[in-house]
């Protein structure tokens, strides 16, 4: 084997012109290489044409071309220009990082093709132009534009001259760069373009990392090429698998190409996919155009529905109107007979004392008196004042907020989870929670044109508690039938008459029981028939006594007599009732539009989580108002649907977990200043969150089922999955134990996991603890679970699991949120009927089976 740096006495030729015609250079070319075995080894010059050996960034020939991750190539000084990071760079074409080996830039592979292209080139165009009389090449590697080139650096990709080839054999920095002179090379060009291309047979390369070393074997472990000093070092044979290059490389190579042929195959029906394109988007045209309309014809009801309302209301002022000016009419006139009586009884007393003397006028003092202080005390002022008072009342938020709720909204099919329809951005639950009695959601459209009655039943949302609570007096409800206009006509039929068009509570989503209308992240919390089947009392605000349709009536008949609950456990629960309730549906203080979640600081305050509304509130013990942070918005300080909300007791601090779309933790300190936000790009569904006694906040995610724990800066200290484990988690609570408890509303009971994410134990069970909505630890370290299931129910255990007591509440609770406990051993329930509970509760054993 030749030298790696030849000195300059052995470079044959050095000062004559006519050494060029004697080289044709390739990257991992040695000098004095034998040709390869068979002529099947050399690849043709033909195999070149075509081939783009011009750099996209220098727009010049191929200078040690490098292949990024991305397999796009650029010389090896542009890559060095282009790094702006030490660990990446990143490709110009696609913007895709790449990261550097230890090498950086010098490591990374060298496209064998490309620099194989570039050395024919290089040699077909040097030595011909010396034959053919022009001028010879040049040294490339130093400034002398004059010198003779006489060999060329392989890693240097240059044509050296003769003082470039004694500071390659002389200088460290180009210790191991392969310096090939000019040799009887022409007539074996082929011969050495096949050693460049062929990394099989008798050919050889050298190690990019040990450069005087031959790459002779193949570790398994690390799928990459090494020589004997790489598995000494970098791949010791007791972590890494190594074997011969000559034996691994035929099976690797035939790996590579099954890959290959895999890729294409799948290229293939990619490719298919790429031809439905168009078709998928002409149906996605029609499906833009249809959900146009559709918002228009919406619009268009509302606007008539607005425009009826306005008339009513017009015509209602117009009649108080009449009605005070002819009050007003009263008013005047009895005035004026009250000045007139007044002028007569004084012009007969002033008669009187003119005519009669002292005796005959003080008769008449009783009656004057009386008379006058009769006619004094006539009061018009205020009659008058009563009869100007004429103003129209509004609220703008309520009707931003009723507008939101009712209006409607775009439902896309998500690629993770086609099956329920998206969550309207606003979602007000309805206040019975009932749905197959024709109850509406909260949307009144889609993008399918959707219906909210089943069969004409309607059930408009009711309760808005001022805004919409009171029944229409000249709008849809009783006088659908009497509308004259055919637009209205039509679209009242096409919003309240249409079967076959139930938006998201259709036939189909019913049938998988599947209750798309409800937010699916409370769906499976209702825990009880009451929001699956209609009350007995009729409803004041329901169109028509047609009863529900046949196939409805027949899926309410089936998941009756399937019994989908758990039957009721035989255990006897104590009566508990609530001393406080507060909270009412709305936008002010103190109002909610859906309190999601509750938690209770070292004051025995009380915080409160105010989806829809985008804010949290906080309360005192006894429910009275204190303060409230955070508006709708994605800037610090803001909050969009922040749905769970827990406290460090030490410091005060509030930790804030909203959904989607942040899905991200906010912290606030005490007063409801912002202090950071964190885990948006880590959390994906939070749905339960807790503060341990050291600060660290823990998170349950339901959906991927995954418990994440960060520190208070938001660094993750430990996370892990628990699909195995968890079907719907919905509360989390910790010990000082590093011990997690999270309640399952599916599996009916409470599954505990240490902080390594390895299932303990059960607490609770199916009969017990049936849908259970919360968990709690009390200040005698008993774990409370809640459930909502019939009543509110309590039931009280070890944290081993032993049954301690069962409680129950005197009122029924169809729909709840979310509870958090007391330090006076009361407990706060977050209802879906807009208000909070405060339930105090006397622990008695539970009497027997």
């Amino acid at each position: 084997m030749a030298s790696r740096t030849p000195s300059l006495e052995s470079l044959p030729g050095a000062n004559s012109i006519s050494s060029l015609e004697r080289g044709s250079l390739s990257p991992l070319t040695l000098s004095g290489s034998s040709p390869p075995a068979s002529d099947s080894a050399v690849c043709d010059l033909r195999e070149f044409d075509g081939l783009d050996t011009i750099c996209t960034i220098c727009r010049e020939t191929f200078i040690d071309p490098k292949v990024l991750n991305c397999f796009h190539t650029f010389c090896r000084p542009c890559l060095e220009r282009e790094q702006t990071h030490p660990d990446k760079v990143t490709c110009v074409t696609c913007r895709v990082d790449s990261t550097l080996p230890a090498g950086g830039v010098h490591g990374l592979l060298t496209n064998l093709v490309i620099a194989a292209a570039v050395e024919q080139d290089a040699d077909l165009l040097g030595p011909s132009r010396a034959n053919a009389g022009s001028p010879t090449a040049r040294c490339t590697g130093c400034k002398s534009k004059e010198s003779d080139a006489v060999a060329r650096c392989i890693d240097c990709a240059n044509y050296l001259c003769p003082n470039c080839v004694m500071a390659h054999q002389f200088m460290h920095c180009f210790e191991g760069h392969r310096v090939l002179p000019f040799g009887d090379l022409k007539d074996d060009k082929m011969s050495l373009l096949g050693t460049t291309l062929t990394a099989n047979g008798d050919k050889t390369a050298f190690c990019p990392r040990h450069k005087n070393d031959i790459l002779k074997y193949f570790c398994r472990t690390c799928s990459v090429p090494v020589c004997k000093e790489c598995t000494i070092l970098e791949h010791p044979a007791a972590m890494h698998d190594c074997e011969h290059l000559t034996d691994a490389g035929p099976k690797q190579l035939e790996l590579m190409q099954q890959i290959v042929t895999e890729a294409k195959t799948r290229a293939t029906e990619i490719r298919h996919v790429v031809k439905t394109v168009e078709h998928a988007a002409g149906k996605l045209q029609v499906q833009y155009h249809k959900a146009q309309n559709e918002i228009n014809d919406t619009f268009q009801f509302y606007r008539s529905m607005l425009e009826e309302r306005k008339q009513e209301l017009l015509k209602e002022l117009e009649s108080l109107f009449s009605t005070k000016q002819i009050a007003l009419t009263v008013v005047g006139q009895k005035a004026q007979e009250t000045v007139d009586k007044i002028y007569q009884t004084c012009d007969f007393i002033e008669r009187l004392t003119k005519c009669a003397n002292l005796a005959e006028i003080l008769m008449f003092r009783k009656l004057l008196d009386t008379k006058l202080q009769a006619l004094m005390s006539s009061n018009p002022e205020q009659s008058m004042q009563t009869a100007c008072e004429l103003e129209f009342v509004s609220n703008y938020q309520a009707i931003q907020v009723g507008v939101r709720n009712t209006f409607g909204y775009v439902r896309s099919s998500s690629e993770a989870n086609v099956g329920p329809s998206k969550q309207p951005p606003i979602a007000r639950p309805t206040t019975n929670g009932c749905l197959l009695n024709g109850g509406s959601s909260s949307s009144s459209s889609s993008v399918n044109g959707s219906s909210n009655s089943l069969n004409g039943g309607i059930h408009l949302p009711s309760g808005l508690n001022g805004v919409l609570d009171r029944p229409y007096t000249n709008g849809l409800i009783g006088h659908t039938s009497q509308s004259t206009s055919p637009f209205e006509s039509n679209i009242i039929s096409k919003r309240f008459n249409s079967v076959n068009s139930l938006g998201p509570f259709s036939t189909a989503s019913l049938g998988d029981i599947n209750l798309n209308g409800i937010n699916p992240y409370e769906k499976w919390s209702n825990g009880g028939c009451d929001s699956l089947f209609p009350p007995s009392t009729p409803d004041p605000y329901s169109l028509g006594a047609s009863a529900l349709p046949d196939p409805i009536m027949d899926l309410t008949n089936k998941l009756i007599s399937t019994a989908i609950f758990p039957p009721k456990s035989q255990i006897k629960r104590q009566k508990m009732i609530y001393h406080c309730k507060f909270g009412e549906f709305g936008v002010m203080e103190g109002q909610f539009t859906e309190p999601s979640g509750v938690a209770v600081n070292a004051q025995n305050d009380i915080i409160v989580a105010d989806t829809n509304n985008h804010r949290i509130q906080i309360f005192d013990k006894e429910g009275r108002f204190k303060f409230q942070f955070g508006e709708c918005g994605k800037r610090d300080g803001q909050l969009l649907y922040p749905n769970r909300v827990a406290v460090v007791r030490t410091s005060g601090d509030i930790i804030v977990t909203e959904r989607s779309p942040t899905h991200q933790i906010q912290i606030y300190n005490q007063y409801g200043q912002f202090v950071r936000k964190f885990g948006a790009n880590i959390l994906q569904h939070p749905r339960g969150v807790t503060v341990d006694n050291k600060g660290r906040i823990v998170v349950v995610e339901c959906k991927v089922m995954r418990v994440i724990i960060f520190d208070q800066i938001g660094n993750v200290l430990q996370k892990f999955g628990c699909s195995k484990h968890l079907e719907f988690p919905n509360g989390v609570v910790v010990n000082d134990k590093q011990e997690i408890f999270i309640s399952d509303n599916r599996a009916h009971c409470v599954k505990v996991f240490n902080y390594e994410g390895i299932y303990l134990r059960q607490i609770g069970g199916e009969g017990v603890t049936n849908y259970p909505i919360g968990v709690g630890i009390n200040a005698a370290g008993e774990i409370l679970i809640a459930d909502n299931h019939n009543n509110f129910n309590l039931t009280i255990f070890t944290q081993d699991g032993q049954l301690v007591s069962a409680l129950e509440s005197k009122v029924k609770h169809a729909q709840c949120f979310d509870v958090a406990l007391m330090d006076d051993g009361s407990v706060v329930l977050a209802s879906k009927d807009y208000r909070l509970y405060i339930y105090r509760y006397v622990q008695v054993p539970p009497i027997g089976m």
